[in-house]
Order: C-alpha cells, then sequence, then structure tokens
C-alpha cells in the first residue's frame, strides 16, 4: 500500500518520499520537530495517509478518508484515492483474500452525476458545470460536483488575505479554460476586440491582454486573469461576429454563438469558483463587466441588471496598489460601468449605483492623447448630466418636487453640447453617438410631456408635441451614411433604442394632426421616417425576433389606417 501510494505521488508531482514504519520513518518527517524537517531531513512537504481497515476486502478508502497534513499533497492523495476507488487493490492483499472465507464488504454506490442529470437518468460529464446543462443553458442549475464527497473549497484559515492559494477547484477551472479557449482564438478574438469594442469600451489594452495571458495559471489570480480573457472573448463572438465567421475559417468547429455560450458558460464557473472577496482585483471586476455584456447580448435582461449592479459594487471596493497602466484603466472601466448603468436604468426603469462626486475620475485624463477615444469621452459626456436624481424622477418616485422646467432644459443642453462639431469619430462611435443623443432627446420630451410643459405654440421644437418626428428626421438623415455593420456591432441595447424613438413617433402620429413636410434635404415625409427605422430594428440584433412585431402590433393599434407594407432590407 505504501509504496504505491508513493508511486502515486511521484507520479504526479515528481517527490520521492522514504518508505517505512510510522516508529522509524512516519514520526522523524511528521512529528512535531518542525527543526527536524527542515533541517535534518531537508524536507519540502510531509505526507500522511490515514488508512482505516474496511475488514478483509482491504483498504478501499473514499476521498473524504485521505486526509493530508499541507495543502500541497492533495492532488498527489486524490490520485491515489480515485486508484483504490476502482478497485485496485495491492497484488499481496489479493493473494491474501485467497485464503480467507470472509464475505467481502461491499462499497457503497455514490451518484457522481449532477442533479439534473441524475433526475433525467442521463449520462454526466465529469466535471461542472456539466456538458448537458451547459448546452442547454442551464449551467447555474449544475449541483453536485463529482465524486462520493461535496467538499467546500476555500483557502485554510492561516492563510493570510492577500495570499495566492490554489485548491483542486481552481486547477481544474484553469485547465478546463485554458482548453475551451486554445491560444490561436483567443489571438483572433483579442484581435477583434482592439478593433471593434475597444473604441466604445476601452477597458483592455493589447498590453494589459498580454499581461492577463502570462498572469494565467491554476492559482485565484491565475483563474482570474485567463477567466477574464475567455469572458472577453465571449462578449466578442456573442456580439461583435457574424454568426459563422469563425466556422467558415476553420478556428472553431462550432457556430459563433454556440462556441460563444460555452466561453460564457465556462467564464461564469470560474467566476463562481472564485467567490466574493471584501478586497476584490481588478480583474475580477473586468471578468463581472464582461458577463453582464454576455447576459445583456444574449437578452438575460434580469441576469444582465445582476451583473452589471455586482461590476459596479466591485469597482466601488476597488483599492489602488499604484499601478499606474492598471488604475488608468480603471478610470475608463468606472464611466463605462456609469454609461451601461445608466443607459440600462432608463430602459428598464433600474435605480443606480454609481455616482459622479469630486473623487470620481476625470473623464478625459490629461495624458489621454489617444485619438480613437475621442468619442468614449463624449459617450461619458451624453450621460454624464443624467444624474440619480433623474432616474428616480424617471422611474416615478415620490419626491417632494418635481422637476421644472429649467432643470430638463439644464441637462438637454448639456446632452446637446456633448457631441462636438468637426470631431473625428470612427463609424462605430458615430452610430452609437447619434442614436443614443437621438434617443436622449425623446426621453426628455417624455418627461416634458408627463410634467406639462409642452405646447404647439412653442419656438423651441423640442417643446412642442411634434417633436418626435423631427427627432426620426434626424436620425433618417444622420445614420443613411453609415454601414450597417457599425450599428450592429453595439447590440440588443441600440435595437432597443430606436424602438424607443420608433415608438414615440407612432405616438405622435395617432394624436397629432400631420402637416405636409417641408423638403430637407431628400424630402421625406414621418411615415416614410418610420418605416426606415422598421427596415433598419429588422436588420439589428433582436430587431426581427422581438422588436419588429412589437412595433408593427403598435402601429396596428395606434395608427391602423398606416399601411405597413413589406420590410426591405436597408442598402446600407
Amino acid at each position: 500500500m505504501a509504496n504505491r501510494g508513493a508511486t502515486a505521488i511521484r507520479g504526479v508531482s515528481g517527490t520521492a518520499y522514504t518508505i517505512g514504519n510510522a516508529c522509524r520513518a512516519l514520526y522523524a518527517t511528521t512529528g512535531d520537530s518542525t527543526d527536524y524537517i527542515h533541517g535534518v531531513a531537508k524536507s519540502t512537504y510531509t505526507y500522511t495517509l490515514e488508512l482505516r481497515d474496511k475488514g478483509a476486502s482491504g483498504f478501499s478508502l473514499p476521498a473524504s478518508q485521505i486526509q493530508a497534513t499541507v495543502r500541497e499533497t492533495w492532488a498527489e492523495q486524490q490520485r491515489h484515492a480515485q486508484n483504490l476507488k476502482r478497485g485496485s487493490e495491492p497484488e499481496h492483499h489479493q493473494n491474501h483474500q485467497q485464503h480467507h472465507a470472509e464475505p467481502r464488504s461491499k462499497r457503497a454506490q455514490v451518484p457522481r452525476a449532477c442533479e439534473r442529470c441524475r433526475s433525467l437518468r442521463r449520462a454526466c460529464s465529469d466535471y461542472r458545470p456539466c456538458k448537458r446543462c451547459m448546452d442547454n443553458g442551464l449551467s447555474e442549475q449544475c449541483l453536485g460536483m463529482p465524486g462520493s464527497v461535496q467538499i467546500a473549497w476555500g483557502p485554510p484559515a492561516s492563510m493570510s488575505p492577500g495570499a495566492s492559494w490554489a485548491g483542486p477547484g481552481l486547477q481544474d477551472s484553469a485547465h478546463r479554460l485554458q482548453e475551451v479557449l486554445p491560444a490561436r482564438v483567443l489571438d483572433y478574438c483579442a484581435q477583434r476586440f482592439l478593433e471593434r469594442l475597444y473604441p466604445t469600451i476601452p477597458i483592455l489594452t493589447h498590453e494589459h491582454i498580454v499581461r492577463l495571458r502570462h498572469a494565467a495559471g491554476p492559482s485565484e489570480s491565475g483563474v482570474e486573469a485567463y477567466a477574464t480573457l475567455v469572458a472577453m472573448s465571449a462578449m466578442v463572438l456573442l456580439q461583435a461576429e457574424e454568426p459563422e465567421s469563425l466556422h467558415h475559417q476553420g478556428l472553431i468547429r462550432d457556430k459563433n454563438v454556440d462556441y460563444g455560450r460555452r466561453l460564457f458558460d465556462e467564464a461564469g464557473a470560474a467566476q463562481r469558483i472564485l467567490g466574493r472577496r471584501p478586497q476584490p482585483s481588478f480583474e475580477l471586476c473586468l471578468l463581472t463587466f464582461f458577463l453582464y455584456a454576455c447576459h445583456a447580448a444574449l437578452q438575460h435582461h434580469s441576469q444582465a441588471f445582476f451583473f452589471l449592479r455586482e461590476a459596479t459594487t466591485l469597482w466601488l471596493l476597488l483599492k489602488s496598489d499604484g499601478d499606474r497602466p492598471v488604475e488608468e484603466l480603471a478610470s475608463r472601466l468606472f464611466w463605462v460601468l456609469l454609461v451601461s448603468e445608466r443607459s440600462h436604468a432608463i430602459r428598464y426603469r433600474r435605480p443606480v449605483t454609481l455616482q459622479i462626486t469630486a473623487e470620481t475620475p476625470s473623464p478625459a485624463p490629461a495624458s489621454e492623447t489617444e485619438v480613437a477615444l475621442v468619442g468614449f469621452w463624449s459617450l461619458a459626456a451624453l450621460f454624464r448630466p443624467l444624474d440619480t436624481s433623474f432616474i428616480a424622477i424617471l422611474n416615478h418616485e415620490e419626491v417632494s418636487h418635481p422637476p421644472d422646467a429649467a432643470a430638463l432644459h439644464r441637462i438637454e443642453t448639456a446632452i446637446n453640447a456633448a457631441l462636438k462639431p468637426h470631431t473625428w469619430l470612427q463609424d462605430t462611435q458615430k452610430a452609437n453617438l447619434r442614436v443614443t443623443q437621438l434617443w436622449l432627446r425623446i426621453i426628455i420630451w417624455q418627461l416634458r410631456l408627463r410634467f406639462g410643459h409642452l405646447t404647439e405654440e412653442a419656438t423651441q421644437q423640442s417643446l412642442t408635441f411634434h417633436y418626435p418626428l423631427e427627432v426620426a428626421k434626424d436620425l433618417t438623415l444622420s445614420t443613411r451614411d453609415l454601414p450597417l455593420d457599425s450599428i450592429k456591432i453595439h447590440g440588443v441595447g441600440l435595437t432597443e433604442k430606436l424602438f424607443d424613438i420608433a415608438s414615440a413617433v407612432v405616438d405622435v402620429l395617432a394624436r397629432v394632426p400631420i402637416s405636409p413636410s417641408t423638403p430637407r434635404g431628400i424630402g421625406m415625409g414621418p411615415e416614410e421616417d418610420l418605416n426606415y427605422l422598421r427596415r433598419m430594428i429588422t436588420q439589428l440584433p433582436g430587431g426581427s425576433e422581438i422588436y419588429d412585431a412589437l412595433l408593427d402590433r403598435h402601429i396596428e393599434q395606434a395608427v391602423p389606417e398606416m399601411r405597413l407594407g413589406q420590410v426591405h432590407n436597408l442598402a446600407l
């Protein structure tokens, strides 16, 4: 038995142990004398097996009956325990059994499947979440660890809070993350992120991606690093790529969405293993944000809000460690979270967490010279005036005094001034900024309508009842020169903003008499602008599946005399 145990240990770690009885060998290296272990025996680790007799059948031990004196020997012991569990017994003990007539005691059969597969009576993988649950999008419900005993892993109580610990769960997670995302796929996804998503969410640079790859490993910080890259890659595949682009290139066997879901599930499983800490790392905050982005791309609205709220909370708990590049990325992440949270709050009537205070990172650091980020800081300027009081009013929170016309006018002025004329922008930035600015104007118009601030006699267009028609006209003119791909890259969030604008146009067409439109460049009327919006929505994420049908139903109910006609693809 001892020889087999020592052989198993040496096969895993390369560490050789002396075999002998307790008096001559065991006590000398595992007794109370630490001086003897390190000073005389020159031993790095110590090892102990507790063997409990099971009768004539010999020593057949579950993992729970093997105790390690130090955590480093767990992997070796686990391997040895699994060999024992499969029924491999020492040869001398098998010969010894032939001379005994006592009946063999039966070992308890413990199910290794997760609860869901066990209830379905289907085969289950030996990792969690299992393949069946992952394929069905039920990773969160995959409960039950392989093996006879479920163990809640965590660092030993004697470890300092900042120390890095690698339990079996972390080792397994690190291996699976490396396996699910090969280096060549990571290279492609990193390049696509920097090309297509970085102008809008500049929270990862090429240098930091290289840093995360070097940090990857079977430790807590290593799993955080690679899980962040896996989640980033999942976001790229779910939001920024065509459905089968990588599949056609031979980089992956599945379609982009299916493979992206696998990456997303693995990153989520890694985050659950990492658990919660009072002092989170920047990588954990990044990982949580990317999980939010994946939920949003998959239109898991409640889960998206949960992870967005968690990401903002983690950011508030971040502590500076003097790393200048990380601090700069953390400052950008604050504004990405602020924009995401306030946009989500307006669309789904949710509360917000982040506030702009004197300690808030500057929206444009003095060292920032990158031209590609001008559009990003303009996006931050769009959402800066939408403070918590504005969100509270929008959510119908009980307030002592409703907002006056001057307060809404100040917010509108700040939104109009956020986009500077003659600023060089990429097409993806133009699409996001133009649509978002017009959408926010509609939100303010709806508040004015609610509080009775509108009148047809007003000289300012935004104070009239037909203002959404002007917004639709501006939207038509400002997006015709943009490639459709530059709009699609922003995911379902931009589709929802266009749907809000189109719905406001329908409400106006149903209640306000329409006078002949004056020519404005292309001479299109309100109905033509609405049809343009419909055609655009059908070609964007979630458009044909959800929002086109909702808009058609709204038109049929509000303006039944309008002929919807067939929607044709835009020539963008």
